[in-house]
């Protein structure tokens, strides 16, 4: 089973992970922190270089990836327009590295935490790119192929207003530069929202609020969890 998060840079994606995990550990249930991983371990940033190296040696990856870039060829010229991504070639291969260990991961036993997964990723891409609400829903659709069955997509809801401070907070106390600012960074923000919304109501998530307690989070997480369990 695969667990991700949706949401405003701020909202709570990365906390709501560790609680998860935590929760999971304290019910001895096997489970695995991607995304702690891939930022704290070598050998996992290791290993997803290799991943993303021997990609395309699968026949599904090759497909995804010419069907993404069908798909993103209806928009036209594509143009950065916050600088977030490198280009639409690496935000497709991107797409097609989590769909590839996705389809792994919702067959295996354990429980596969992404504080940023695949839907975050085509939002940061498409946001940048500012693809149309339709492009994005069918470059979601083509990556989700085969996955949703044993998948859980967590929206944390947040405020632009606290996003945006979270942001400013996260750059200053990091000493940060070079990214977007005032206004576009609003602008990039106002984006995601857009994004956020379109798959909202054209996929099924889970809603958690930012200011919900710890109790309730986990309670409404664990619930669909059991019930997507006892659907597979």
């Amino acid at each position: 089973m695969v667990i991700e998060c949706i949401g405003l840079p701020g909202s709570g994606k990365t906390y709501l992970m560790e609680l998860v995990g935590k929760e999971l550990r304290r019910r001895e249930v096997d489970y695995v922190n991607v995304s702690a991983n891939l930022r704290n371990r070598i050998s996992w940033k290791i290993l997803r270089k290799i991943v993303r190296a021997a990609i395309y040696l699968s026949a599904d990856a090759r497909w995804l990836r010419d069907r993404l870039m069908k798909i993103l060829g209806e928009e036209g010229e594509l143009h950065s327009s916050f600088g977030v991504c490198e280009n639409e070639k690496y935000a497709v291969r991107s797409a097609a590295v989590y769909s590839f260990v996705y389809r792994r991961m919702v067959r295996s036993p354990r429980i596969y935490l992404f504080d940023e997964g695949l839907v975050q990723a085509l939002v940061k891409f498409c946001a940048d790119f500012r693809i149309s609400d339709g492009t994005f829903r069918k470059m979601v659709t083509a990556s989700e192929q085969g996955v949703r069955s044993s998948r859980l997509v967590i929206f944390n809801e947040t405020s632009m207003e606290e996003s945006l401070a979270s942001v400013k907070d996260t750059d200053r106390r990091a000493g940060a530069s070079g990214g977007p600012d005032g206004e576009k960074l609003t602008q990039i923000l106002e984006e995601y929202v857009r994004l956020n919304e379109v798959y909202r109501n054209s996929f099924n998530v889970l809603e958690i609020r930012k200011e919900d307690d710890k109790r309730r989070k986990l309670s409404r997480v664990f619930g669909r969890i059991r019930q997507i369990l006892s659907n597979t």
